[in-house]
């Protein structure tokens, strides 16, 4: 019968109002709501990278070679698995015809496949075929006003001089190659035998992306070429390592965004335990007068640990909206540069993560000054205006705030993706 009539008890008390849990709920709720908000916005970012995974690597499965093509063998055997798209990546300088600009580029050599998924957007749409015995080019923005740059003016990259005829708004495997220190230059591969830049020594990147048939296995496909060219030297990724820089930046951003929300929850269970001391505080009459009716300790502590949570989880439940809502607030401001779009929903996960970090931290900041209180014996409660109340918590009390504290780190660990 302890339950029922500690929640009767409770409710009676909660009719009083909320005076004196304002900060407590503020507290409960900015902390959740953080926590919640992050977790959401990452799932939102991850889900968005796990659909656009073929996009950004460029093909279902991806064999990069350094400094050579594939042999004939290797080909046959790539063309034998899907359609093949051949990428050439090396860096160049770029300079204007009278010589008087330069800049470092990345210059990216595509075949006739390119690009097996997404879509690359030239602003204006062009053609970069040979013209009048000149190619053409696709430049970065940054190259343009690095250069001085306009479309259709001619640009030297090598032995070679290229018509300028749009800049590149868009690539979908931008993150793919190599690591970018140079405006990007997207050229066709034949283009680029002009230039007398493939030579012995300099270092260039081919790339064979495969677009699998429906229901094909990549790591059957890179298992298949590791035991039949067991020399070919060839790194191989699929569409579960696509972007795997980007991957771990938002891993660790998450992570880090998730630990400054529950460093501001723990800041504020400083205010849930200094809410609930003063709370109690103006409550040692009745607590006193229960316990001179008889009402054993158990059925105290249950009432207003009753009280404290169900004040806890309007604070959480507040907390949970506002995070839930957050990313799609936030997915306009993210930056137009980033490869991926957010998949925004509702994700259970992480607004179960924040909730129960909510509730653990309102047991570790409440269980002490609430054990404090039911400890002493009503006589020191009714002279409680006159002396301060200097009770100790019970020992399991104690054990219940280490048990808590406990669960919070173990749940901060293992809701983390990087649990070092």
């Amino acid at each position: 019968m302890t339950v029922p009539l500690a929640w009767r008890l409770a409710a009676r008390e909660l009719r009083g109002g909320l005076r004196g849990f304002r900060i407590f709920i503020m507290c409960l709720a900015l902390g959740v709501a953080v926590i919640a908000g992050v977790g959401s916005l990452g799932d939102a970012l991850q889900a968005g990278l796990a659909a656009d995974s073929r996009a950004l690597l460029g093909g279902d499965i991806e064999f990069t070679l350094v400094h050579r093509t594939a042999s004939a063998a290797e080909r046959g055997f790539l063309d034998k698995e899907g359609t093949v798209s051949q990428i050439a990546q090396l860096r160049a300088m770029a300079r204007t015809l009278d010589g008087n600009a330069r800049s470092l580029i990345e210059i990216k050599a595509f075949d006739a496949a390119y690009p097996l998924y997404g879509t690359v957007t030239l602003t204006p749409a062009a053609d970069l075929g040979a013209q009048d015995g000149r190619w053409g080019v696709a430049v970065a923005p940054a190259l343009m006003d690095r250069l001085g740059l306009h479309v259709g003016d001619a640009l030297r990259i090598g032995d070679a001089t290229f018509n300028v005829r749009a800049t590149l708004a868009h690539e979908p495997d931008a993150i793919s190659g190599l690591i970018e220190i140079g405006p990007r230059v997207l050229m066709p591969d034949g283009a680029l035998a002009t230039t007398g830049l493939i030579a012995p020594g300099v270092l260039v990147n081919y790339s064979y992306r495969l677009r699998l048939a429906p229901g094909g296995d990549p790591q059957a496909v890179a298992a298949a070429a590791r035991s039949e060219f067991p020399d070919a030297g060839w790194r191989i990724r699929d569409v579960a390592n696509a972007a795997p820089s980007l991957k771990v930046l938002l891993d660790r951003l998450t992570v880090f965004m998730t630990l400054v929300g529950l460093t501001a929850l723990l800041v504020g269970g400083v205010g849930i335990g200094n809410a609930v001391s003063a709370h109690l505080g103006g409550r040692t009459e009745t607590i006193a007068t229960l316990k001179c009716l008889g009402a054993p300790r158990g059925l105290v502590f249950a009432t207003y640990l009753s009280e404290i949570l169900a004040i806890a989880v309007g604070g959480i439940a507040a907390g949970l909206v506002i995070g839930a809502l957050a990313p799609f607030a936030v997915a306009p401001l993210l930056p137009a540069q980033l490869p991926i779009a957010a998949r925004l929903a509702l994700y259970p996960m992480p607004l179960l993560a924040a909730a129960g970090f909510g509730v653990l931290t309102t047991l570790a900041f409440a269980l002490w000054p609430l054990g404090a209180a039911i400890a002493v014996s009503p006589a020191t409660l009714f002279r409680a205006r006159a002396e301060p109340l200097l009770g100790r918590p019970a020992g399991w009390v104690m054990a219940a705030v280490v048990a808590a504290g406990v669960a919070l780190a173990a749940l901060a660990i293992f809701d983390a993706s990087d649990r070092k």
